[in-house]
């Protein structure tokens, strides 16, 4: 494991690059007032988005796309971009690949999509894994610090859920307080909780494997359309991770946090966070509680963000923002056509 202190001078290089680049500030300092450029708040997708190949067209050409995953792989201590454009879908899959490799895959897009067409940014929230890439793009984590944290929790999390009987269950077709109803009848069987609330009528569930299938059963007798069995190691966003969140603590508490240069709502809470300290403690407390991706949409969309740019893999933010708020206005970013079609 690459030590979380070990810096690079290449690596602040980058960092700091990227904090001129991004003009997370741009809208409010604008001396006319007036918006140019694209804006909007940002969305970064969790485990589960990645893909062999994601990013590379981006990265073919050269510029700071390319620059962020070659700092990455001197950090990590071999070419990640080998295994993201030139791996197998199994090995990137693994938490503790999957975690840095989506987290720079997506910064690699939101850094062309600066240079090509220029961006205003409001704010950024991330699913899971995409708060880290949310808070590099707000300044508050610098991106060599991310790419270790990440790459570390990938392993603490896999270390938690080693050798227990543990998995997700993702119940689709019931309301959200008849799933919490259902898990609360499933715990005579285990440890059971519900750890995502991704839209209106999906929420996956953490647990135990014996208090997971009787989750299944009530689930379809309550009238769920589906209740599967996910494809997942280990029981995420729940007490399962407890040895995974009070390692992560600690490390975090020697990682330096800066105030977000945007707007940041956390998963743990759905909450709109400014304070370094506040921050550093939902990111690991976010390791053992549900992420409440639904309220934080409805957060944001309320107070009148109604225009996003998921930026990373696939759609699956903006295919839950439709559930949410159909009203809102979604772009996906996860390719150079995507990009240019900005322009």
């Amino acid at each position: 494991m690459v030590g979380l202190k070990q810096r690079t001078e290449r690596g602040r290089h980058v960092g700091a690059e990227m904090r001129r680049n991004f003009g997370v500030r741009g809208k409010r300092e604008a001396g006319n007032g007036e918006m140019s450029k694209p804006g909007g708040f940002l969305l970064f997708p969790g485990q589960g988005a990645q893909k062999v190949g994601m990013a590379k067209d981006v990265v073919d050409l050269g510029g700071h796309a390319t620059a962020l995953f070659e700092e990455a792989s001197e950090i990590l201590g071999f070419d990640l971009g080998k295994m993201v454009f030139e791996g197998d879908e199994e090995t990137l899959a693994r938490t503790e690949n999957c975690q840095p490799a989506l987290l720079v895959a997506s910064l690699a897009l939101l850094e062309t999509m600066r240079e090509r067409v220029g961006l205003q940014i409001t704010g950024a929230a991330g699913l899971s894994l995409g708060e880290y890439t949310a808070l590099v793009a707000l300044d508050v984590i610098d991106f060599a610090d991310a790419v270790r944290l990440v790459r570390t929790r990938g392993e603490l999390m896999e270390e938690a859920g080693r050798g227990k009987d543990t998995g997700m269950v993702s119940v689709i077709g019931l309301e959200d307080a008849k799933v919490e109803e259902v898990c609360k009848q499933a715990a005579s069987e285990g440890v059971i909780v519900p750890a995502n609330y991704n839209c209106p009528g999906q929420l996956a569930i953490s647990g135990e494997k014996k208090a997971l299938e009787k989750v299944i059963e009530l689930a379809k007798a309550a009238g769920a359309k589906r209740a599967l069995p996910l494809n997942v190691s280990a029981a995420f966003h729940s007490p399962i991770m407890e040895p995974a969140r009070a390692k992560l603590a600690a490390i975090l508490a020697d990682v330096p946090l800066h105030e977000p240069s945007g707007r940041f709502i956390n998963n743990a809470d759905a909450a709109e966070l400014s304070d370094p300290e506040a921050i550093r403690e939902s990111l690991a407390r976010q390791l053992v509680s549900p992420v409440r991706w639904t309220r934080s949409m409805q957060t944001l969309t309320q107070s009148g963000e109604m225009v996003f740019f998921e930026v990373g893999p696939g759609k699956v933010c903006s295919g839950l923002m439709k559930r949410i708020c159909p009203e809102a206005v979604v772009s996906s970013i996860s390719n150079l056509g995507d990009i240019e079609a900005l322009a």
